[in-house]
């Protein structure tokens, strides 16, 4: 039985296409998706999804980088970068940027773009301000920020919804905003070796809030509100100028560790006898007579206490 003409003609061409015919056959698969240069990355711009440049002695990054559509992690760390391309926004693939331990000047104004972001480190640099547009990474949630040179935050980080950690220490910060009550979904807060003179009032929305550290700042008050935070594990006060606690600390019924070192503190709140999961409490470097020290253990006899 012979075949017909055109049924030979379309065996033939499969035929062909098995044997890796260069009109039918598929591009090559990427050798490996992660660069360690940036002319690997660049000579396959289409494959890269790690790029790790880290201590290269990098002072710029090229416009270029926009180039690599598929990237998920940059790791630019360790170098000498003053300014990131503006370039890098149009990667909406990325999710994790490591820029931390450069001389960063600044960011780029459309940061905001990267909404598939979950993880910046941009710590250890000479970042004076973060761009409004910083309020477009819905889907952050880890932001290390410390060791720069801020002195406010703007409002528009409160529409990071999804943060969990925010490491803000280490810099020059006078106030927090208003807006930081949004942010229901943080866990751990470090705010220590600031300027902080005030807290924001609303407070107990932060009803997640694990960790919180607030040492080395001038706080002369804590928010009533901060006895919201029914999450709270760990309070760090050391080192402000407080003259009280609030009572409503008294509401933290997951509270293990109290430290308020270096404060002017003469007294706890009888409230904290309610907390028995506080298992230790140090303030040392306070104002507790005699007297003061004994209610306080009275209170709390399951707590231990450092008053010296």
């Amino acid at each position: 039985m012979r075949l017909s003409h055109s049924i030979v003609i379309l065996i033939s061409v499969a035929l062909q296409a098995l044997r890796g015919n260069t009109c039918l056959a598929q591009a090559p698969p990427c050798a490996t998706p992660a660069a360690f240069t940036l002319a690997a990355a660049l000579s396959q711009p289409g494959c890269v999804r790690e790029l790790n440049l880290r201590g290269q002695g990098l002072e710029q990054l090229p416009a270029s980088l926009g180039q690599l559509h598929r990237l998920r992690q940059l790791y630019a760390h360790e170098n000498h970068l003053l300014h990131l391309p503006e370039s890098l926004t149009a990667l909406d693939s990325l999710q994790v940027l490591f820029a931390n331990k450069n001389g960063l000047l600044d960011l780029p104004a459309t940061i905001g773009n990267l909404h598939q972001l979950r993880q910046l480190q941009i710590d250890q640099n000479a970042l004076t301000e973060l761009p409004p547009s910083i309020g477009g990474l819905d889907s952050l949630r880890f932001l290390l920020s410390a060791w720069n040179q801020f002195t406010s935050l703007p409002e528009q980080l409160g529409q990071l919804t999804r943060l969990e950690y925010f490491d803000g220490s280490h810099n020059q910060l006078l106030f927090l905003p208003e807006a930081v009550s949004q942010l229901r979904h943080l866990r751990y807060v470090y705010l220590n070796d600031n300027k902080l003179q005030r807290l924001p009032g609303q407070l107990a929305t932060l009803t997640r809030l694990e960790e919180l550290n607030l040492s080395n700042n001038q706080l002369e008050e804590l928010p009533i509100s901060l006895g919201g935070c029914q999450a709270l594990k760990v309070l760090i006060l050391s080192g402000n100028q407080l003259r009280a606690l609030p009572a409503s600390l008294g509401k933290l019924q997951n509270l293990e560790m109290l430290i308020a070192n270096d404060n002017q503190l003469t007294a706890l709140p009888r409230s904290l006898g309610k907390l028995h999961r506080l298992k230790t409490i140090i303030v040392k470097g306070n104002a507790f007579n005699a007297a003061a020290r004994r209610r306080a253990q009275a209170q709390l006899p399951h707590a231990t206490f450092y008053f010296q």
